[in-house]
């Protein structure tokens, strides 16, 4: 009896540590925007991402990784690339930063030498983002009914809240309000939903959904702002003024990516 009694304990401790760590495995995201002034330095860091810094990325158990350019670069004075690479965990970005700072800097690793053969800088500057997946999506979403074509829009949002209670208050709506599961039910795509950890923008919050192209992404939008749903969790006063600014940006994939 006492022997099946030790059994029944372990199994109900085993079962709770695997809930647990299911709670704790939560996707991390990396977000860098190249930001450029020029056509061609676009091109360059366009070159040194297929070429050298997504192979490291694959190299080192990185599956996938998505390359992302607004629809509107061509004619913008900040021409921006916005690379996305999802992580299972904070140790992975370390080992990734630990192979990066053991490379001799005075080397000719491509990994670390991006200038210009004409001493031109290879770009303005990088931005980084690193946020946390919603509990309610812990991981990216790699399946999609959507085909891997130019024309297909990617709508990266950024939602900047004035406090943290406010900002909590929009994750909130997004997970026990079930805006999740208003954009699945309304097949919005989404890539990602996440809230950022640190960056230069907080608190915010920064979520990916695609679309087939954009008069898609244009109806499906119509659709959720007459959906019953939204209307009613919209006019809730514990979801009111919880977004102080809304960065919407509509872009293209790169072709050379995962995506």
């Amino acid at each position: 009896m006492k022997k099946i009694l030790a059994i029944v304990i372990m199994t109900i401790c085993s079962i709770n540590a695997f809930s647990n760590n299911a709670e704790k495995n939560r996707d991390y995201y990396l977000i860098q925007v190249y930001h450029c002034s020029t056509q061609a330095q676009v091109n360059h860091i366009d070159n040194y991402l297929k070429e050298t810094y997504l192979p490291f990325l694959h190299s080192n158990g990185i599956v996938k990784v998505g390359v992302f350019a607004p629809v509107d670069n061509d004619t913008a004075v900040d021409k921006r690339l916005f690379i996305w690479v999802p992580l299972k965990s904070l140790a992975q970005l370390d080992v990734l930063d630990q192979k990066i700072e053991a490379l001799d800097p005075y080397g000719d690793k491509p990994l670390i030498h991006l200038e210009n053969a004409d001493g031109s800088l290879a770009y303005n500057r990088i931005e980084r983002i690193l946020t946390k997946s919603f509990k309610d999506q812990p991981v990216f979403e790699t399946k999609s009914d959507l085909t891997k074509s130019p024309d297909r829009i990617y709508e990266y949002r950024s939602y900047e809240s004035e406090t943290e209670n406010l900002h909590l208050r929009k994750v909130h709506m997004f997970n026990e309000g079930d805006e999740i599961g208003l954009f699945k039910r309304l097949h919005f795509n989404a890539v990602f939903y996440s809230k950022v950890i640190a960056g230069s923008r907080m608190p915010n919050l920064i979520y990916m959904t695609s679309f087939n192209n954009m008069e898609d992404r244009n109806a499906h939008w119509k659709a959720f702002g007459d959906d019953a749903q939204w209307k009613k969790i919209s006019t809730m006063d514990m979801y009111k003024k919880t977004v102080s600014k809304n960065d919407t940006v509509l872009m293209t994939a790169r072709l050379y990516a995962d995506f």
